[in-house]
């Protein structure tokens, strides 16, 4: 990256300037750059609408709902918001027992790999032993952890949800009867795909399973993607506010275009541009519907690599900029799978699994 840091704004630390400094080869500048966090993956932050999902599961949470649901098409982040909602019920419910499962998705189920998948999701290292061996296993330590809780409560949340077969929701049922007889709730938060999870939903009904249903589907809500100005605006000032690296109080822009930062540059600043670039390829409101996260934190990456390369170039950032960000981005195609899938009807593919089950 570029050598001058703008030492008034580092204070007494040089860190990254020593990161950006002279000598280091384009290998070890390149380095540096995909280990900073805006180019990890799963570095999560927090976006209204993660915020609204923290949100509503608090609530449910508190007021011990049996089940409620999130849906969303691919790519909004429901992994990542769930994630760190985890992290966040722990630090507020750190009596309360939680535990995050991801919902294998495989064409023939089998009763004993759910077992122990289940099993390793609450940190069980043993899993040998006959099915039967397994549940009983598994429903033990799942009561002792209840058992264990002063508050009574236990908290389930499952990912991956349009993946579930009969046999999920069963043991669910199941382990929250036996929790029920301990005087333990069971609250159960299932993050799906739509309009997959809405077909699991449609099978429920067609096995007649609506106690299924009412226990933990009937409170359903949608994770939505950025779609306002002010969420952009919003994520775009969180970027400016994070610090990388660590001990230092060097910003994330910061630590790409230096230059740029010191004379007043702001990611914030850019909302607008963005915006304007994300209506012209959205038309006709297609904004509304809300960004793929997964596309956007793309674009904004390309963004972020240019204006880097053509401050090293010692060249001006132009002003279409955010048209070519968001085109490599291809937020448009994955806009229009998205629309494509609320238009679908049922998805015939989870189909064998289900009647399998039934």
């Amino acid at each position: 990256m570029n050598d001058d840091t703008n030492g008034s704004d580092q204070g007494t630390n040089s860190a990254p300037g020593k990161q950006r400094g002279k000598g280091r080869s384009r290998s070890d500048e390149l380095r540096d750059a995909l280990a900073h966090p805006l180019m990890v993956k799963d570095y999560i932050l927090r976006t209204a609408p993660i915020n609204e999902l923290l949100v509503n599961l608090r609530r449910a949470v508190m007021l011990r709902e049996q089940g409620c649901c999130f849906t969303a098409t691919s790519g909004y982040g429901k992994t990542y918001g769930l994630a760190l909602a985890e992290g966040e019920l722990r630090r507020l419910f750190r009596d309360v027992p939680i535990y995050r499962h991801l919902t294998q998705n495989q064409q023939q189920p089998s009763i004993r790999a759910f077992f122990k998948h289940f099993l390793i999701t609450i940190g069980e290292t043993n899993t040998k032993g006959e099915t039967p061996d397994l549940r009983t296993r598994l429903t033990n330590n799942l009561i002792d952890a209840g058992r264990a809780s002063p508050l009574k409560l236990m908290v389930f949340l499952i990912d991956e949800a349009q993946g579930m077969a009969l046999q999920d929701f069963n043991f669910l049922k199941d382990i929250g009867n036996d929790l029920e007889k301990l005087g333990v709730q069971l609250v159960v938060v299932m993050m799906g795909q739509e309009p997959d999870f809405s077909n699991v939903v449609s099978l429920l009904r067609r096995a007649n399973r609506v106690d299924l249903i009412t226990r933990f589907a009937l409170r359903r809500m949608r994770f939505r993607g950025l779609s306002t100005k002010k969420d952009f605006g919003e994520l775009l000032a969180l970027i400016d506010e994070q610090i990388y690296p660590a001990g230092t109080t060097c910003t994330w822009p910061q630590f790409f275009v230096p230059n740029a930062w010191a004379a007043g540059f702001r990611m914030k600043d850019q909302v607008d541009r963005l915006v304007g670039a994300l209506e012209t390829l959205l038309p006709d409101g297609g904004l509304a519907h809300g960004v793929s996260a997964r596309q956007l934190f793309v674009a904004i990456r390309r963004f972020i690599v240019e204006i880097a390369d053509l401050e090293k170039q010692g060249r001006a950032f132009p002003d279409d900029l955010w048209d070519m960000a968001v085109q490599y981005a291809l937020i448009q195609d994955a806009a229009e799978i998205a629309a494509q899938d609320r238009r679908k009807g049922k998805n015939s593919g989870k189909k064998g699994n289900w009647e399998a089950d039934l």
